[in-house]
């Protein structure tokens, strides 16, 4: 709808651009997108179009591009009408991509062949496929993210497997565990074809987001990566081996493992992967300032998790609120929002004239189960704290759900 939307508050006006928005459909099939578009202190339009795609979204050469788990990207103009996506790819490409560089970085596992690959490519601003390389795996994995720093590709391969009986089954990730595996990451050069590919062996875990990559520094030829960190099976312990290693409800509102993730920091040098817990808190959904993304950063952003008891007695997944983490310090800072409210993935946007990641606003879009509606809440990064109040709130005619990935698109990209 193009009516204006109702405010509380005062909208900052450097908030001039479309938050796009991408999750499961509220009828329990398919997926939909969401459009907000703020302009001049109003949020002059909602819009939301129906997509099999309901992974993440983001814009890339004018067109608005939504990933599924797995598959092509399906294409829609600005205003999510639908286009016919014809750029030329025909690896498939998993749940994320990366903006690092000017290029846009996307992998996949290409199974078709007699071996299993992962394939990692790099679109330039117009659209097109610049460079891509491969990685040759013992077998097919469930991998959701990667890390892209300036110059490398980091891979994680979890102790999964690829079930063609959860496929038949319609499982949304086909995956299941394989107990007694270890994790493996790998390292690639972005400029290179895949064949300089390092290996580092890790415990067993699993990774489902990146929150951030660099290459360090100096002489060290570190790479640094946060990631969102769950435990795994181990061998002996009962699983079920026939079962998707994510449950129903998705990342985020189901555990992994039988548990919940925190945040690592995973330092490669060398031979080896050094590992450092940042926090014992239950985080998701990480995100950090797009404008840092590739080099150096401070502050993250994330979803704090917690396990819980449902009405039937199972364990159920709560998110409590959005977390801010000082990467400097090991520092992290908590934000609530009121009872019966429920936020989700926080969005930095970075002020006009600011010089830090913390110098801007987080989008949050935030469920209010008292109206069985969401609201867009604009939070100050640079005074995040337990006691803050959004410095706006948009109220949107309809409930969008918690687990959904977005991207603020900047209205200087599309005007």
């Amino acid at each position: 709808m193009d009516l204006p939307l109702t405010i509380d508050g005062v909208l900052p006006p450097d908030l001039q651009g479309t938050l796009l928005r991408a999750g499961p459909g509220r009828t329990g099939s398919g997926g939909a997108l969401h459009a907000i578009e703020l302009r001049d202190g109003s949020a002059v339009s909602y819009r939301s179009a129906d997509s099999t795609a309901d992974a993440t979204v983001f814009w890339h050469a004018g067109s608005v591009l939504a990933l599924a788990e797995t598959g092509l990207p399906q294409q829609f103009s600005r205003h999510l009408a639908p286009e016919e996506f014809g750029d030329g790819l025909t690896m498939p490409v998993a749940s994320h991509t990366h903006l690092a560089a000017g290029h846009r970085v996307l992998f996949g596992l290409d199974s078709g062949g007699e071996t299993t690959q992962l394939r990692a490519g790099e679109w330039d601003a117009s659209g097109g496929l610049v460079s891509s390389l491969a990685v040759t795996l013992e077998r097919e994995t469930w991998q959701h993210d990667f890390g892209v720093t300036e110059r490398h590709l980091v891979l994680v391969e979890s102790p999964t497997e690829h079930s063609s009986a959860l496929v038949e089954g319609g499982a949304a990730v086909p995956y299941r565990w394989v107990p007694g595996a270890e994790t493996w990451v790998a390292v690639v050069a972005r400029d290179g074809d895949g064949s300089d590919v390092r290996w580092f062996r890790l415990d067993p875990c699993l990774v489902t987001h990146v929150l951030h990559a660099y290459d360090e520094g100096g002489d060290s030829g570190a790479i640094v990566l946060y990631v969102c960190c769950y435990p795994v099976p181990e061998k002996g312990q009962p699983v079920d081996l026939a079962a998707s290693v994510l449950g129903a409800a998705g990342i985020g509102e189901s555990l992994i493992g039988g548990g919940l993730p925190t945040l690592e920091r995973w330092r490669i040098s060398g031979e080896r992967v050094e590992r450092a817990q940042i926090d014992d808190r239950f985080m998701e959904y990480a995100r950090t300032d797009p404008l840092t993304e590739g080099g150096a950063f401070r502050h993250g952003y994330c979803v704090e998790l917690a396990a819980g008891v449902g009405g039937g007695g199972d364990i159920v997944v709560d998110p409590l609120g959005l977390l801010r983490i000082d990467t400097a310090r090991d520092e992290v800072a908590t934000w609530s929002p009121e009872p019966h409210h429920t936020a989700s993935e926080p969005l930095f946007v970075r002020a006009a004239d600011g010089h830090g990641d913390d110098e801007g606003w987080l989008l949050s879009v935030v469920f209010d189960a008292t109206r069985d509606a969401s609201d867009l809440y604009v939070l100050d990064a640079s005074s995040f704290s337990v006691r803050s109040r959004p410095v706006a709130v948009v109220h949107l005619p309809v409930a969008l759900p918690f687990r959904s990935h977005g991207e603020w698109v900047d209205a200087a990209r599309y005007r």
